[in-house]
């Protein structure tokens, strides 16, 4: 039996080391132990690998704005927020920090570490030095208070959406993240982190998504808009793969889900500087993803601007733009579209094939 928990804890340790959360239920007390020491050479890769739908691309663009999506039960004290047709709800949300950038930063990292881990399990051990690296974070007391606090938040969330598939949709109501949450120890040295049942299997059937890394580090204070429109740039990047518009989006796209820029009736009901309070700061948030990408405006043919188009635009000639991006770097996606042009092929087969078993006879004459 000794000798199965030094094998045990052997192969936590190498995992830690790794950077590689481990699955709880897979540790024993003495590997627990084990894979929870902090590691100190981690190299943080520019790319990580996530779990990603629906659900969650919409959850990690919330932002509670009361009056304007989300509203807050004075009786219950349970707030509701809406963005299409994802509902979440918050019971007691004064009491909570609310919904922040770190909320859905920390909500990545598990997501990632359940990812990476093979998801076979939905508890996963998340140890605190790994996460503090991936974000660039120093105070480990800071830490671990806005770890808690997210993770309450997180806790308490409940979301209702529907997911679109062949033939129909597949409701889903009051589907809670997370069943729970523990530091593994009494020195906080890693949470122990259990999704959902049902969020869990939701995942399970989601496809996975490169994840940059530089999502984990963006300042929200600095540049609050970032993570969302990173965020949202990787979606679409994963999405059109091997497509002529993998790498250009819509400005109007970009708009809606940068929480922190308001929208042009709000700003025309108030001082009506367009370029102050929405060119100037989409600018300055995309310019701070320089670490992953770089980009530029096009017109709707991917032409560029020209010099004298550059000098200034109005609100409608900004809004009709698109934003050519141009990674750094991006995992090879070879071997996916190779797979996808042999499924492809195949299904083109069976249709050739059932379409001649139905052809009619020709008549004899």
């Amino acid at each position: 039996m000794a000798d199965v928990k030094k094998l045990e804890a052997l192969k936590a340790r190498e995992q830690a080391e790794a950077g590689v959360a481990v699955p709880f239920e897979e540790t024993t007390a003495t590997a627990l132990r084990t894979a929870i020491t902090p590691a100190d050479t981690r190299r943080v890769e520019p790319f990580s690998t996530i779990r990603q739908g629906k659900s969650t691309n919409a959850l990690t663009k919330l932002r509670a704005t009361e009056g304007k999506n989300a509203t807050i039960d004075l009786v219950t004290g349970e707030a509701t927020i809406k963005s299409g047709n994802l509902i979440l709800k918050i019971p007691n949300y004064a009491q909570l920090t609310g919904l922040k950038t770190s909320t859905y930063q920390l909500l990545d990292a598990i997501t990632i570490a359940l990812t990476e881990t093979g998801a076979k399990s939905p508890t996963v051990v998340l140890s605190l030095q790994d996460y503090m690296e991936r974000r660039g974070l120093k105070d480990r007391k800071e830490a671990r208070k806005q770890i808690t606090a997210d993770l309450e938040v997180l806790l308490k969330s409940s979301l209702s959406w529907e997911e679109k598939r062949k033939g129909g949709s597949i409701p889903y109501a009051g589907v809670n993240i997370t069943d729970s949450w523990i530091w593994a120890d009494a020195k906080k040295t890693a949470v122990v982190f259990t999704f959902g049942q049902t969020f869990y299997n939701v995942l399970l059937g989601y496809p996975v998504m490169p994840y940059p890394a530089q999502l984990q580090t963006l300042d929200s204070k600095r540049n609050p808009n970032s993570y969302y429109l990173l965020r949202k740039i990787a979606e679409h990047k994963n999405m059109n793969v091997g497509k002529a518009n993998e790498d250009t989006i819509a400005v109007k796209t970009l708009l809606a889900v940068a929480p922190f820029i308001p929208s042009i009736e709000e700003v025309m009901a108030g001082n009506r500087n367009i370029t102050d309070r929405i060119i100037t700061p989409f600018e300055r948030d995309m310019d701070a993803l320089s670490e992953t990408l770089s980009w530029n405006y096009c017109h709707s043919t991917g032409e560029p601007l020209t010099d004298a188009e550059l000098q200034g635009f109005s609100y409608d000639f900004f809004t009709s733009l698109m934003v050519k991006t141009e990674w750094k770097s991006y995992p090879d996606q070879t071997a996916r579209l190779e797979r996808k042009a042999e499924r492809l092929a195949q299904t083109q087969k069976k249709k050739r094939t059932t379409s001649k078993k139905k052809a009619p006879e020709k008549p004899t004459e």
